[in-house]
């Protein structure tokens, strides 16, 4: 990485991406980089190894997806095994119309990110603590949102099974935009994977649940600071 503070290189990374951000939102990352680094000396919310990279390796990792994809306004989103926020809080600084809600299944974990969104001041993110497949089943969650993301949480058969109950009826698929953008429409599961994908994505493909899995690979200017050549984003529409 170069000499220059990591939110300035940050803040030029997303420019070269065709998506500006503000001062005001590079400090509030910043801040959370703070908090996070923080809480990480009393809990393992990232490893350790990635606390000197943590603005490629997480922050910009996470940023990534609004290079390459396109949030409706004010859509529901549930951040499935958050941990330490990721990505759900950097979705919410860089597009804060989005209504997050940040679930784990570790308490502990939980009560961190608490405290980090009440010094972060961010209205619109909530925090949930219990394992998805038994959250899913409670009425007041079934069907109450239009998408669903995990980050390196678990296999993909996995997230497709956690993340449909919480999912609300799907649309008509919206067209891609001009800018290359694939436009998010209701009841998608996007899954933040690495590694060999094919063996899991045909177990996919062949749930009658499944509408379409489409594969998107995180290639884009500076994104050979990011570990790992082979990451990718998995949408499943249901």
């Amino acid at each position: 990485m170069t000499e220059i503070p990591p939110k300035i290189w940050f803040g030029n990374a997303c420019r070269k991406n065709g998506f500006p951000v503000t001062d005001a939102q590079l400090n509030k990352l910043e801040q959370y980089v703070a908090l996070l680094l923080d809480w990480n000396k009393k809990i393992n919310l990232v490893s350790r190894k990635d606390e000197e990279n943590i603005w490629q390796n997480h922050i910009l990792h996470c940023a990534a997806l609004m290079f390459k994809l396109e949030f409706p306004k004010a859509m529901k989103v549930l951040d499935i095994g958050s941990g330490g926020g990721l990505p759900g809080i950097p979705l919410k600084i860089l597009q804060p119309d989005l209504d997050i809600t940040l679930l784990d299944a570790t308490q502990k974990k939980v009560n961190a990110v608490r405290e980090m969104l009440n010094e972060l001041r961010l209205p619109g993110i909530s925090t949930q603590w219990g394992r998805a497949e038994e959250i899913g089943k409670r009425a007041e969650h079934r069907s109450r949102f239009s998408a669903a993301i995990a980050r390196a949480v678990a296999p993909l058969a996995d997230l497709v099974k956690w993340s449909r109950p919480f999912l609300g009826d799907p649309v008509r698929r919206l067209p891609q935009r001009d800018d290359g953008k694939i436009p998010i429409t209701p009841s998608t599961l996007i899954a933040m994977k690495g590694g060999e994908l094919e063996r899991e994505i045909e177990q996919v493909r062949a749930d009658k649940r499944v509408r379409d899995v489409k594969v998107i690979d995180l290639v884009f200017p500076e994104s050979e600071n990011i570990t790992l050549s082979d990451k990718k984003v998995v949408l499943v529409s249901f």
